[in-house]
């Protein structure tokens, strides 16, 4: 279930990775990675992403850029990553951005395949299992939480609910980017009250 990573005494995990992914790794998934890292900031959770098709170097699009530093978040200068397999073993949870992308991501390690969620539908059973309560044996950390959603995933999905794809707004007018970034925004802050 989890990336192997060191626990604590009272059985908390030390931290967990979370690894955002989407195509280019320029808007979608970045976008992803540093608002969920700046909502869990000194929570033990490492947030990192990567592109299912990324050129390696490519900044971050311009506009995407300009969203995240409005709303409040450094958009650091980092390049995009082409996702490697070691990048998904390494990640207790895989936040794919598209149906396209959690595809990809089993395809390259079928192990996985619990373990990669669309971002909405991880914050749709995050928001499930905390209006139900988070079982006792889960430690009340966002690290433990984040780690232990894919085993609860199974009995906390709405049957029949399609959890949604975060639009790709790459190359297309303004209004898709803020388009896509509020879907983005409002998932990240949905799972992140869910964590508590």
């Amino acid at each position: 279930m989890l990336s192997s990573r060191p626990r604590g005494e009272d059985g908390d995990p030390a931290g967990v990775t979370v690894l955002a992914v989407c195509t280019a790794n320029v808007c979608r998934s970045p976008a992803a990675e540093r608002l969920l890292a700046r909502r869990l900031a000194g929570s033990g959770v490492t947030v990192t992403s990567a592109g299912t098709r990324a050129r390696p170097g490519v900044p971050v699009d311009p506009e995407v850029a300009a969203l995240l530093e409005a709303a409040g978040v450094p958009a650091e200068p980092s390049g995009a990553r082409e996702l490697r397999p070691a990048d998904v073993r390494q990640a207790g949870l895989v936040l794919a951005m598209a149906r396209e992308h959690r595809s990809a991501v089993v395809q390259l390690v079928p192990a996985a395949l619990r373990r990669t969620f669309l971002l909405t539908d991880a914050a749709d059973v995050a928001e499930a299992v905390a209006a139900a309560g988070w079982p006792q044996d889960v430690p009340a950390s966002a690290a433990a939480r984040l780690a232990a959603l894919p085993a609860l995933a199974a009995r906390h999905r709405v049957p029949g609910a399609t959890p949604e794809d975060v639009p790709d707004p790459h190359r297309r007018p303004r209004e898709e980017y803020l388009r896509s970034f509020a879907v983005i925004e409002d998932a990240v802050d949905r799972l992140a009250r869910a964590l508590g």
